[in-house]
């Protein structure tokens, strides 16, 4: 069972081809936000170094969002495009869920993973695996969440995402007044694995296909979470539009 994953939300285009539960090639561009640019050929070159077809893949995933809106758009788009060419079925991935499969969340025992993505003023998308679900919130509510309900348990808690790059001085502060230490009670995944990745994407589809919830290329969606700011102020009244005669 060949499963190719696509991961398009975070700064960086990622895509991955896994047999069963392995990880046989991933692929990263180099260059943050040139998803449309990078994504074919990527997957050209994921499938050729490992020597598989196109026609021998058996579901095509996609990360779905919430994240970069025009990302989730171009990685939705294409897995629709091969899913419909290919006949292969697809599966839809939260991004916030695939936070929880990273390797670097798995590694240790007692280890908690929470995935923030940042979504501005501070507001996050945020998960906290097993303890809140993936979802829109402000950074101090996710915080919250770790000071009452993680940490007290003597759990260790590993940050992925973005979140992390706008809003690290925040946790430190917050999560040190509760008397938490950043690198012993928590801590910052390193730039180079903490953004979204196409494996991890690949490794929480497992479930979903074993379960049987895989989708026809027409069914796949993108989950946004919210609608972009343009259009938020737009419908409050705060974006002036003009029109040239």
């Amino acid at each position: 069972m060949y499963i190719l994953a696509i991961e398009t939300t975070g700064p960086l285009c990622s895509v991955a081809l896994l047999k069963e539960n392995q990880i046989l090639n991933v692929k990263n561009s180099t260059d943050q936000k040139n998803h449309l640019r990078d994504l074919t050929p990527l997957i050209k070159e994921l499938l050729e170094e490992a020597m598989v077809d196109k026609s021998e893949l058996d579901f095509i995933v996609a990360s779905k969002g919430p994240g970069s809106f025009t990302g989730v758009r171009i990685g939705v788009t294409t897995a629709r495009a091969l899913g419909q060419v290919l006949e292969v079925p697809l599966v839809g991935v939260g991004t916030l869920d695939a936070f929880c499969f990273k390797p670097e969340a798995r590694a240790q025992e007692g280890v908690v993973a929470c995935g923030i993505i940042n979504a501005r003023r501070g507001q996050v998308y945020g998960i906290v695996d097993g303890f809140m679900d993936g979802g829109a919130y402000m950074l101090v509510d996710v915080l919250e969440v770790l000071k009452k309900e993680v940490l007290p348990k003597g759990l260790k808690v590993q940050f992925f995402g973005d979140g992390i790059d706008a809003y690290e001085k925040e946790i430190i502060d917050i999560l040190g007044e509760a008397n938490y230490e950043l690198q012993k009670d928590f801590y910052f995944c390193e730039e180079q694995t903490r953004y979204q990745d196409g494996a991890s994407v690949g490794l929480a589809a497992l479930e979903k296909i074993q379960k049987g919830q895989v989708l026809a290329y027409n069914e796949l969606m993108p989950d946004y979470m919210r609608k972009a700011e343009a259009q938020q102020k737009l419908e409050a009244g705060e974006l002036n539009i003009t029109s040239k005669s």
